[in-house]
């Protein structure tokens, strides 16, 4: 009985071994999943962007120029012997656009590699591709008072033509219906759609505007963005601090009390002595006058 229990005792350990192995792997991928980094066998790869569309953002990347606080004032400057024509888009984020310029980024991505495939007639200045996203610089779109999303078309003269203007167009995008069409259709090498807008020659025109002409545009953008970014409670501060100034200056003059300035410089006023009574003959005088009588 017990020699074949022994006999038996062997084939019950093979007969046991699958199951090890398999509780084995279990805990061993149990601990992989625990592992920072390590991905399942079994994960599905994220599917790729499409084509066409990274192709057209690596196109628009290199044909753009950005414009920003620090180079706008010299790209839009004219230059030595030659006319240029900018395509400017404005655009914004989660905070200048409220999140609704996603769609229109994506038909302006779109619509650079036609615009930049668009033959220049002889003797038309040559085309200029500009970017300028509000979300990162907010002076540039503050001082020029620009809403987004909009394309500002400019007409830059040569350096040589002395007082030459520099015609501005400003062109708005509807945000849902924008099509790739309406952006090719701006620039005169295309259907010059752009003079269906109105000439812009306000106070804040870039180049032309009165502002640009004494140089202060850019501090007015300054000033305004940060007079934006205060909080409120400090602007409330400062009203009331200059509102008591303004109101204890006026009581004070009301009360008729001099200020401190003009008291020292008045001079004193000159005692004046009192008068003395006229002198009166004493009665005793008279009365010995009247006996000598």
């Amino acid at each position: 009985m017990h020699f074949a229990s022994l006999l038996l005792l062997p084939l019950l350990v093979a007969a046991d071994q699958n199951p090890l192995f398999e509780k084995a792997a279990g805990w061993f991928d149990k601990a992989k999943s625990f592992i920072p980094g390590a991905a399942p066998a079994d994960s599905v790869p994220e599917p790729l962007s499409n084509p066409l569309e990274a192709g057209a953002a690596a196109v628009a990347d290199h044909k753009v120029e950005k414009i920003n606080v620090r180079n706008w004032q010299r790209k839009l400057a004219p230059k030595p012997d030659i006319e240029e024509e900018w395509m400017i888009y404005v655009t914004g984020g989660n905070k200048t656009c409220f999140g609704r310029c996603a769609k229109v980024d994506t038909v302006w991505t779109e619509a650079v590699p036609l615009l930049s495939a668009l033959p220049q007639p002889a003797g038309s200045p040559p085309l200029i591709l500009g970017l300028l996203d509000c979300e990162k610089d907010e002076v540039v779109c503050t001082a020029w008072a620009a809403g987004v999303p909009n394309i500002y078309h400019f007409l830059l003269p040569k350096q040589s033509d002395r007082g030459a203007k520099s015609p501005l167009h400003i062109v708005p995008l509807n945000v849902s219906s924008t099509t790739v069409a309406d952006i090719t259709s701006l620039p005169r090498a295309s259907k010059s759609r752009y003079l269906d807008y109105p000439e812009y020659t306000g106070l804040l025109h870039p180049t032309d505007g009165l502002m640009a002409q004494f140089g202060v545009i850019q501090p007015f953008g300054y000033f305004m963005w940060a007079l934006g970014t205060m909080p409120s409670w400090l602007m409330m501060l400062g009203i009331s601090f200059i509102s008591r100034q303004i109101m204890s200056r006026r009581m004070g003059g009301g009360r008729g009390i001099p200020a401190p300035g003009d008291a020292q410089q008045q001079p004193a006023a000159p005692r004046v002595a009192p008068a003395s009574p006229a002198s009166q003959p004493k009665a005793g005088g008279a009365g010995s006058a009247r006996k000598r009588k």
